[in-house]
């Protein structure tokens, strides 16, 4: 265990914004949030500005898991986690196949399943959640199969996949709602299901859009590889309300559906693209060189059919108030840190805020938020909980 007492400070809105912004502005702004009701659904229209821009938030770093270097509760090689509702963290550590629990002080606990392709064993886990009944979920990309164990961590269940499953946006009483992937016919097609706990598919909540890719050759090499910017669904699931976020991301317009697969609720606002640049595809195209490990990619990228503009969101989720957080493009450099913009909607779909970050959070639980940190010299993540602090 590794406590932190670091702090950050993030204001939500450049300075121009602040001086003259009080209660008088901020009730002129809400008056700007008009809602209707069409076939059932209710539109809520935004203004281009948060109602609250003076707010602030602050994370405070508390306590950091698996930063152990060595023993039973190190964690070298981290992917996908989980808060249960006693705060203790689930972690799958890649190099052992293996999911590493830690008590809320960060203390380590117990492990969950192991290596193998039996039952109760992991290839390579793709999500960790928890049903009503405090089961737990693990869908595994490896052995396609969904394992379902107890609270105490001991196996229960687990089905067979006949599409690619992967993520679960929403854990209901005796099922799940999917995001499952199809590929046929030379094509990808992206497809939101309901299943439920025996493997059975309940309810197909229509096709998505999956992201463009395009096959390219240099030689002897071939491969396919994402359009950036391409518009494509972008989903998010919030447990605490039921609800699923979908936004088609070449617009600025947010679907939001209920348990059942019915739209109940469209959310937008006003939002000019920004333009997407040479420096932006030189960026893109180092970045995906490094990650993929490959010296050849800015050869194979002058073929690339590059956009002109960005889209909207590349990432949206929910904090454990029922507030969706969505990721835009626009950044700023402020001392020395680029900032990302993060526009914050409550729960009823009104602009709330708007936040920069020099990070992304990734889990809202219990007043608290969960991100990767990593370490800059040897690249080893650890999985930090900051307390959230709103101003």
């Amino acid at each position: 265990m590794t406590a932190h007492r670091s702090l950050w400070l993030f204001v939500l809105v450049p300075a121009f914004l602040l001086s003259g912004c009080g209660k008088g502005s901020d009730k002129a702004l809400a008056e700007k949030v008009r809602t209707e009701t069409v076939d059932g659904v209710t539109l809520v229209h935004n203004p281009p500005l948060p109602l609250n821009p003076n707010k602030t938030v602050r994370f405070e770093e508390e306590v950091s898991f698996g930063a152990e270097e060595s023993g039973p509760g190190a964690v070298y090689k981290p992917g996908p986690f989980a808060v249960d509702g006693r705060n203790r963290v689930y972690i799958f550590e890649y190099s052992e196949s293996i999911i590493k629990v830690f008590g809320e002080g960060g203390q380590f606990v117990k492990t969950v399943g192991r290596k193998g392709q039996g039952p109760g064993e992991f290839g390579q886990a793709v999500f960790i959640g928890f049903c009503p009944d405090g089961r737990i979920l693990v869908t595994d990309g490896q052995n396609r199969r969904t394992s379902f164990f107890g609270p105490e961590g001991e196996f229960l269940d687990s089905y067979q996949w006949t599409k690619n499953i992967a993520i679960a946006f929403l854990l209901l009483d005796n099922a799940s709602v999917v995001q499952e992937s199809v590929f046929e016919a030379g094509k990808s097609r992206l497809f939101l299901k309901t299943y439920d706990f025996a493997g059975a598919e309940v309810k197909s909540w229509g096709e998505f859009v999956y992201p463009a890719t395009k096959f390219m050759t240099r030689g002897e090499v071939a491969i396919t590889v994402g359009i950036p910017h391409s518009p494509r669904s972008v989903l998010t699931g919030d447990s605490t309300l039921r609800r699923v976020y979908h936004c088609l991301n070449d617009s600025y317009l947010i679907e939001v559906f209920d348990a059942e697969g019915r739209i109940i609720r469209k959310i937008d606002r006003p939002y000019e693209r920004l333009p997407f640049t040479d420096a932006d595809r030189e960026e893109y195209t180092m970045y995906t060189a490094r990650t993929s490990g490959s010296a050849q990619v800015a050869e194979i990228y002058k073929d690339m059919p590059w956009p002109k503009v960005k889209t909207v969101t590349e990432r949206m989720l929910c904090d454990d108030r029922g507030f969706l957080w969505v990721g835009t493009h626009e950044t700023k450099d402020e001392a020395g840190r680029k900032l990302t913009a993060y526009d914050v909607f409550d729960a009823e779909g009104r602009y709330d805020a708007r936040v920069w970050l020099d990070f992304n959070p990734m889990r809202f639980a219990a007043g608290k938020m969960y991100r990767y940190t990593e370490d800059p010299d040897t690249g080893v993540r650890v999985l930090t909980r900051c307390r959230v602090v709103w101003e």
